[in-house]
């Protein structure tokens, strides 16, 4: 990862990775693979090989079953929730080039079943993006069909679809390579987020007297060649040249025999049969390494395998600056905006917060007790005078499992919904038999207690235990509605809404959900409220699509 890059490490799983180009480009931008599969076993040894951890399987997606592949998902993260997948089929099924198809191509079965790979994955882990690559081909009217009904599979998936035509002569790679990229962003997490393709900004391409100029002259195929008879870097070797073309000059006539020119960028390293460019000195094809570097490619690199397995490999590679400029957009579009709303909820809750007696303690027992005054109650004195009442007359869970109904409807009668009186008890009964009166740490078993909630269950786990767990009510449904511009009407019961506790969810940073969950509601409590919200004092309103709508409609004319 290069020095500049971002702190913050996000998982992925590289699906084809073939040898690693473009998981080299994501890498570079802080995201990091937690595991990547691929059918060519050569390209998986390249991909172990430059990377340490040893990441990379050799599987085949067409013969895995969906519950396979998220059990081999599952078996090698550890535990680690991917968020995102990155890659792309073999692409020679749907290119120009291919002009005598097979009609029983298996490599077009790879379309549909990415999708549905896709789709098993996300309903698993709940994705945030994917990435895919391919030939520009795919859209073309012979294949326009597959790639109609691709993306309607994608769209099924759950994800809001972004696709674009892609060159990678413009993002600092020495060749004309046009690509299609279709990012996809997780519509039910970050509903109505617009995805926005880099601009490759390099207006004269680098030429490939740049890329491989003054390089020592390649070894040539020979069988058992030693790597030590390689020269410079262990790829740096090439077909012999026998053809009578590389001797007389008719050479850089034809798909088979193109000599590529010192002075402008390479044509596209996809070679067939291991025909690969002609050297602008016209006496050879270019080696592996030139190749690697007209990929951009690292000279560090090291591709493994034969010689047709590294030809194969760097042909169907993605380059890694085009990757890199691909992850970083997808930071800018998706985690930065994230990062902004924690970085800015936080700071204005340093200096905003509200102050109650159940905040200045990580007590469960005093947490849950607040959380059971606080249901379908605001925070007012009343509470405040209640709680610490009745935390002095019942300091344990013992205590309170002996309380008088009586006097405990004295305490909450103030409040209203004294049914809370007969509750009490019974919890800290239900505490002490079935949990030997600790409170417990795993949601399952606070949801089981009875009279506690979804609410209080997760505020319990976040300002108690510090879980990196959301809260939710009619008050951060609100929030979130608006920040992601949602006009439908809120769920009649927030705390219970999935697609509600995964937005909040993806909110949380990590380490500090306290802090953020009381931030939201002292936000939703001071600025963002029910009518009238005060936009223009709001910490998050350039993050907020509802409150940039606000300060448009402002706008003097």
């Amino acid at each position: 990862m290069s020095n500049n890059s971002p702190n913050r490490l996000f998982p992925v799983v590289s699906l084809f990775c073939g040898p690693g180009g473009m998981d080299e480009g994501f890498r570079d931008q802080g995201f990091y693979p937690v595991l990547a599969l691929d059918i060519d076993q050569s390209a998986v040894d390249t991909y172990n090989w430059n990377n340490d951890g040893f990441v990379a399987r050799q599987a085949d997606l067409l013969q895995l079953s969906d519950s396979e592949i998220v059990t081999l998902v599952k078996d090698l993260t550890r535990g680690v929730r991917p968020r995102g997948i990155i890659g792309g089929p073999p692409c020679q099924s749907f290119s120009v080039s291919n002009v005598h198809p097979k009609h029983n191509d298996l490599r077009k079965k790879l379309l549909p079943r990415y999708a549905q790979v896709l789709a098993a994955l996300n309903s698993e882990f709940n994705l945030d993006f994917f990435v895919f690559e391919n030939v520009s081909g795919l859209k073309s009217r012979r294949h326009r069909r597959y790639f109609l009904q691709f993306i309607k599979a994608l769209k099924d998936a759950g994800f809001a679809i972004f696709e674009q035509e892609l060159n990678a002569s413009r993002f600092g790679v020495p060749q004309e390579r046009r690509r299609i990229f279709v990012v996809g962003i997780n519509r039910m997490l970050y509903p109505n987020i617009q995805f926005k393709f880099p601009d490759g900004t390099l207006e004269i391409p680098i030429t490939v007297r740049k890329a491989i100029a003054g390089l020592p002259e390649p070894a040539f195929f020979k069988r058992d060649i030693k790597r030590e008879e390689i020269p410079h870097h262990p790829n740096h070797w090439t077909m012999n040249p026998r053809s009578p073309k590389f001797t007389t000059g008719s050479n850089g006539n034809g798909r088979s025999f193109r000599k590529l020119k010192w002075d402008q960028p390479s044509w596209t390293v996809a070679y067939g049969h291991r025909e690969m460019h002609v050297h602008p000195s016209g006496v050879r094809r270019v080696s592996v390494f030139e190749a690697m570097l007209l990929q951009a490619f690292p000279e560090r690199y090291e591709i493994q395998g034969n010689l047709s397995q590294q030809v194969e490999q760097i042909s169907n590679a993605v380059p890694p600056p085009l990757a890199s400029a691909i992850a970083s957009a997808i930071r800018t579009s998706l985690y930065r905006r994230i990062d902004n709303i924690q970085k800015k909820m936080l700071e204005w809750f340093a200096d905003n917060e509200r102050s109650f007696p159940w905040r200045r303690t990580m007590d469960p027992y005093k947490v849950l007790v607040a959380e059971k005054l606080l249901q379908q109650t605001a925070a007012t004195e009343k509470v405040v005078a209640a709680y610490e009442e009745l935390i002095r007359l019942y300091p344990t869970i013992k205590a309170l499992s002996k309380a008088r109904p009586a006097t405990l409807r004295r305490l909450i009668r103030p409040l209203g919904f004294v049914y809370r009186a007969e509750e009490l008890p019974r919890l800290a009964r239900d505490l002490l038999d079935r949990h030997g009166g600790k409170i417990p740490t795993d949601l399952s078993d606070l949801l089981r207690l009875p009279g506690v909630g979804d609410y209080s269950a997760r505020a319990v786990l976040s300002f108690a235990y510090g879980h990196d767990i959301p809260v939710v009510d009619t008050n951060v449904a609100r929030f979130l509605h608006r920040v992601y511009g949602i006009t439908k009407r809120l769920p009649s019961n927030p705390a219970r809404n999935k697609q509600l506790i995964d937005m909040a969810s993806a909110l949380i940073p990590k380490g500090r959900s306290k802090g953020y969950n009381l931030a939201v509601l002292d936000l939703c409590s001071l600025i963002c409220k029910p009518h009238h919200p005060q936009c223009s004092e709001c910490p998050v309103r350039e993050c907020c699509i509802y409150g940039a709508g606000v300060a448009m409609s402002q706008e003097p004319l």
